[in-house]
């Protein structure tokens, strides 16, 4: 399942920062525009600058060894390998293999954090909505159950755990 890209996205550095327990606002704000500079987005960007598409042209090299089933190391040596024959980043790539696949393989590792990171949450909410469910669910059959008089007020309340009082609440 692959979510579309959108050519940027506007980050904001107190989203990694708490808030004021005063106002509830970060005390400084920094923004960014962040570029997507992957292959087929921003493509006039790419293209009036060589570097930068070549260094997207590498990642992709990256991601598509990856897709072939290769281990994230393999398949940045193997895009490094490819580049280099390809007259692509290749000065910088020979000089500095060892650095970029450090850099790259951290990259990766953070992305996979994020995926995992939304992937966990995701999860997190979902069972904390079923949690929600069940417990609508079980106050509407004991009101239910308690409309037709097959359990008392009392009943229901304790069954649900709460007092007969805050039940009574559930009824109007």
């Amino acid at each position: 399942m692959k979510k579309k890209q959108r050519k940027y996205r506007e980050l904001n550095l107190s989203d990694s920062f708490m808030k004021s327990a005063f106002t509830g606002q970060a005390a400084l704000e920094c923004r960014a525009l962040m570029l997507n500079i992957n292959l087929g987005h921003n493509q006039e960007l790419l293209e009036s600058c060589k570097v930068l598409w070549e260094y997207s042209y590498f990642i992709n090299e990256v991601r598509e060894n990856q897709k072939q089933g290769l281990a994230i190391e393999t398949a940045v040596r193997e895009a490094q390998k490819s580049c280099i024959e390809k007259d692509i980043l290749k000065e910088f790539l020979e000089q500095n293999s060892a650095e970029v696949s450090d850099v790259i393989l951290e990259e990766f590792d953070q992305e996979k954090y994020e995926e995992d990171l939304r992937r966990e949450s995701w999860e997190d909410g979902k069972i904390a909505g079923m949690e929600e469910g069940k417990a609508l669910g079980k106050k509407e059959l004991l009101v239910n159950l308690y409309r037709k008089h097959l359990l008392t007020l009392e009943q229901a309340a304790e069954e649900y755990g709460t007092t007969a009082e805050e039940f009574r609440k559930f009824l109007l």
